[in-house]
């Protein structure tokens, strides 16, 4: 099943036995997880009724009894598992969704890994398993932009970029950070480069995304001064997120030029928004497939660099290096 198929049938109050939450992207097992600690019952039913617990702490026998108990003054009693993967004996639990308790909602949250498809078939008869993708950082910043609408906002495509930029593949944190806008921002209301400045910390001149725009436009003296800014706030602008994303950047400007250049294929390397498509497609026609992979061979010696490979230069003097390369 789908997140959202599982969160419309949670809203319609539709619980099923058993759900096992699995997959590399934390964010949305949280998310279904937590709707059903917040809503399965009313929080004076949870003290008798609802128990949480960590796989490392517990074994399969013990939830399952859990699940057995009869509830008080509830129909259901809620068991959740969370950090699932470091369970012993899972394969007793995957067992007990053979035949589950009625009056039980078991949540398995298996962060991180997956289970193999053979031992989830008595889940999928009686229960829901919803297996949690990472998210592809060409798909994050529309992503953003139907996400604020979850807060009532609205976000302009270059803003959202912006903070994907910034802030990379971490749905939970980007999250974190609009759940932080609904204080200071009225709904109904647009997330501009000035409030994610003021109450987010990017800055709208000195970040990621205006120093890869900056450096495929060959802006050089731009470029050095985002640096700079960089040099001077290392710990809010660390190398390794730097490198990362001008990697990602360069990489999918190499998949374009290598690509047969078709709308399919521009819709799959930088995403649906036609801005992003444009301005991207802009960048690798000014950049040959040569000059691509010499960018790219610099950002992996550089990454290594940061990580202490080779080399004991502070991460200022290195970033500085970096671009000067990049840039000549």
């Amino acid at each position: 099943m789908t997140y959202d198929q599982i969160i419309t049938q949670l809203k319609k109050r539709q619980f099923a036995p058993i759900y096992v939450l699995m997959g590399d992207e934390p964010f949305y097992i949280d998310e279904i997880s937590n709707y059903i600690e917040e809503n399965a019952m009313s929080e004076e039913q949870r003290d008798f009724n609802q128990i949480l617990v960590y796989g490392k702490e517990t074994d399969a026998d013990e939830i399952i009894a859990m699940a057995k108990e009869f509830p008080f003054g509830t129909e259901k009693r809620v068991v959740i598992v969370k950090e699932a993967k470091e369970l012993k004996n899972m394969e007793r639990l995957l067992k007990y969704a053979e035949n589950p308790s009625p009056t039980a909602i078991v949540v398995i949250c298996y962060k991180y890994a997956t289970l193999k498809v053979t031992q989830l078939k008595a889940v999928e008869k009686n229960g829901v398993v919803f297996l949690s993708e990472k998210m592809k950082d060409y798909k994050l910043p529309a992503w953003i932009q139907t996400h604020v609408g979850n807060y009532q906002f609205r976000i302009q495509p270059a803003v959202a970029n912006l903070l994907a930029e910034n802030i990379g593949v971490d749905l939970s944190r980007i999250d974190n950070e609009l759940k932080k806008l609904t204080i200071f921002l009225p709904p109904n209301n647009e997330i501009t480069a000035d409030i994610v400045e003021k109450h987010i910390g990017i800055s709208k001149e000195y970040n990621v995304f205006e120093l890869q725009n900056a450096l495929a436009e060959r802006k050089i003296d731009k470029a050095y001064k985002i640096v700079h800014y960089f040099c001077q706030n290392i710990k809010t602008t660390p190398n390794v997120l730097t490198i990362n994303s001008l990697a990602s950047f360069y990489l999918k400007l190499l998949a374009y030029n290598l690509s047969d250049k078709s709308i399919e294929a521009k819709a799959k390397i930088f995403g649906k928004n036609d801005f992003i498509q444009k301005i991207n497609v802009q960048y690798a026609q000014n950049h040959s497939t040569l000059e691509l992979q010499k960018i790219i061979g610099i950002l992996r010696e550089y990454d290594a660099k940061t990580k202490g490979v080779d080399s004991n230069l502070p991460d200022e003097e290195l970033l500085k290096e970096l671009v000067y390369k990049i840039t000549h």
